[in-house]
């Protein structure tokens, strides 16, 4: 077990409240959600704190990684998969009680648009109806202060992809953003419709930059 990122998670959630591990192990904890299916672990941080979280309730986290985690942690409520989160078949034939229902869904593997869109189009009917899903790294302020171009992008494309389907299927969630660190986006289950994978209509991007330009050059030139 890895004792030193266990302490290095604990020691954040008792000093930093708006840490989106912080805001995840409170929620757990506070809406009771007992069965959490976590998309990436890697060196386990998220994962420490949905175990920290489910001492105090007694529930089940079950996390898949492309690459083998398995030896991060010894916790009897702790089920791992090596396995790319999109072969949900596989998954639910190695753990059926998903298929029963999900309280938290966490994503936090593939941080590519078209992936964080289709994990939350797989898994949406599995979510239980109050329960939550999690998306991190949708802020492209991190990368925007170090000037780097492409993560920037990414990092809003990936944001832009959680709110489409969020205005594709208004009704059946609430939505929340919090934008410290690399960017939380929470997602509420309110009401079990059928899902909608088309996004809505969305204007011409090159008419978006030349409203702006315009916009810009109206307040100028007239409102100063």
């Amino acid at each position: 077990m890895n004792n030193d990122i266990f302490q290095e998670v604990k020691n954040n959630l008792l000093s930093n409240k708006s840490n989106h591990l912080t805001i995840m192990h409170d929620t757990v904890i506070e809406k009771k959600l007992k069965i959490i299916v976590e998309c990436g672990v890697d060196r386990g941080a998220s994962t420490c704190a949905f175990l920290e979280a489910l001492k105090k309730i007694n529930g089940k986290l079950y996390s898949f990684d492309i690459k083998d985690c398995s030896n991060l942690f010894d916790d009897k409520n702790w089920n791992f998969f090596q396995t790319n989160d999109v072969n949900l078949s596989k998954i639910i034939n190695k753990f059926s009680e998903i298929k029963k229902g999900i309280d938290l869904l966490y994503i936090d593997s593939y941080h590519e648009p078209s992936h964080v869109r289709k994990i939350l189009n797989l898994y949406y009917p599995f979510i239980n109806v109050n329960g939550y899903i999690f998306i991190d790294d949708t802020s492209s302020y991190p990368f925007r202060k170090l000037n780097i171009l492409t993560d920037s992008i990414n990092s809003d494309l990936c944001k832009e992809e959680v709110e489409e389907f969020f205005y594709s299927n208004f009704d059946a969630f609430e939505f929340k953003y919090n934008g410290g660190e690399n960017g939380l986006s929470i997602l509420k289950k309110i009401k079990n419709n059928k899902l909608y994978k088309n996004s809505i209509w969305k204007y011409n991007f090159l008419i978006y930059q030349f409203f702006k330009l315009i916009k810009k050059f109206k307040y100028k030139f007239f409102y100063k």
